[in-house]
């Protein structure tokens, strides 16, 4: 091609293309080259950010914190009998671990620190588990796209158990995987664990047990050794209820909130996004005198009218279960938009208001334009990430599906994703809820990527 004199060679859009993978497969061997450095750097970025920021619970965060300085000042552990009346008991093994910590020193400093820990368990855990199902060089990529993913950094400042029940659930997996006897019981034990911080759990046991029945099937033989994970669950869950019953007078060994977060994605307002609505006055979850109910009957209350709409609109309920699972997965704010200053905003509301309204004031208020650039510019960065890695996640899985490459081991993972995402659907769907599942299937991009790239091992 010819120009005013200057000629431009022709550019071939097949070399341009093998081009462009060769520079992406040197930057990426690099970085995973360099991989403890980049740890380093990262763990150095988050106490900065721990000992410089003026952290600001909500919503949840706010409500865990509140829960776990109630027993301190009562000198009792959760839920202590103050908590009788409240709207349910939530996440007991993590509130009691707060309450332990907060013992030793009363901040939220020390949330974030017992956070930046858990983290760095959980890359371990991520490393050996990516390591077992694939290669070195997977685990070693899943290590980086877990480093590079914001939302965890902007986690370690809050105060939700999700960070908390990933490793549990992590650490259940990272057992089983062993297949020894003793490696089972301690499977089931952080299985155990993982329930009495979020009812999500459930969704690994009824994956051991469906592969268990399909060992069976495919062995002719009773495969015992899953019967030590039922042990090590059992011996968790009847211990810790034991313990709490001691001190609250009831056998409670998990989050009671299943009734109410029924009835969220089961009621006239429902979208299958979170939506409060149905506890407002004259709607079907309001409560005329809440403070004399217990949880127990708050419970029951909101069971019973869950399973009555659902009983008298049981097409819609349907029609809204992909709703929720499209609400888990479709957007990714799970707590940047706290750890930019933007405390609880919702992203996806920013974007809805910007594209009707056109009005950044009202989609942002309360801050100056390099603010709302700002924010704008590094969530919309964080989705572009995350839709890269949920993409490459689906391909990675529709691959092993059709080459027929699924292992037992690689189908733990996919099927408990499975399982919890059906919860998910079932109650209501919220950006939070799909972490442990998304995080565990990081291993799956870092292998398409692996292969894509043809990485070394």
């Amino acid at each position: 091609m010819e120009l005013s004199g200057f000629v431009f060679p022709s550019i071939n859009k097949n070399q341009f293309f093998l081009y462009l993978i060769s520079v992406m497969k040197k930057l990426i061997d690099f970085l995973t080259s360099k991989i403890n450095f980049i740890l380093f750097i990262y763990v150095v970025l988050q106490l900065i950010l721990i000992f410089s920021l003026n952290l600001n619970y909500g919503n949840d965060a706010q409500y865990y914190y509140k829960l776990a300085q109630d027993c301190i000042r009562l000198d009792e552990f959760y839920p202590a009998q103050v908590h009788y009346y409240e709207d349910y008991i939530v996440a007991p093994l993590y509130i009691n671990i707060l309450i332990i910590l907060l013992k030793i020193y009363n901040s939220t400093i020390s949330i974030s620190i017992l956070n930046l820990l858990i983290i760095l368990l959980q890359i371990y855990l991520l490393y050996k588990i990516s390591l077992h199902l694939f290669s070195k060089s997977v685990a070693r990529l899943t290590v980086l796209l877990f480093l590079f993913y914001f939302n965890t950094m902007a986690l370690i400042l809050q105060n939700y158990s999700e960070l908390f029940f990933l490793l549990l659930i992590s650490a259940s997996i990272y057992f089983y995987l062993h297949k020894n006897s003793v490696s089972m019981v301690l499977s089931g034990i952080f299985l155990g664990a993982s329930i009495a911080v979020r009812p999500l759990g459930w969704a690994l046991l009824a994956t051991f047990v469906l592969l268990h029945i399909y060992k069976i099937i495919k062995t002719k033989k009773p495969e015992l050794t899953y019967s030590y994970i039922y042990l090590g669950t059992f011996v968790f869950i009847f211990l810790f209820g034991t313990f709490i019953n001691s001190h609250f007078g009831k056998f409670e060994y998990s989050s009671t909130t299943g009734p109410i977060n029924l009835l969220l994605g089961a009621n006239d307002d429902a979208t299958g996004a979170f939506n409060s609505t149905v506890l407002e006055y004259s709607k079907a979850g309001y409560l005329e005198h809440p403070d004399t109910m217990t949880y127990l009957q708050k419970g029951k209350f909101y069971q019973e009218k869950a399973i009555s709409w659902i009983t008298e609109h049981p097409f819609k309920w349907i029609l809204l279960a992909p709703m929720k699972l499209f609400y888990a997965y479709s957007w990714d704010d799970v707590s940047l938009s706290n750890l930019l200053g933007f405390g609880d905003t919702n992203f996806l509301h920013v974007i809805r208001i910007l594209l009707t309204e056109g009005d950044f004031n009202k989609a942002l208020p309360h801050s100056s334009t390099f603010e709302k650039f700002s924010y704008f510019f590094i969530v919309l960065v964080s989705h572009l990430f995350y839709y890269f890695l949920l993409f490459l996640i689906v391909l990675e899985t529709y691959k092993l599906f059709k080459q027929k490459l699924l292992t037992d081991d690689i189908s733990l993972i996919l099927l408990f994703s499975f399982f919890a995402s059906l919860m998910i659907m079932v109650t209501v769907g919220t950006p939070r809820y799909k972490y442990p599942m998304f995080i565990l299937l990081l291993p799956f991009a870092a292998y398409c990527l692996h292969v894509k790239f043809k990485l070394n091992d």
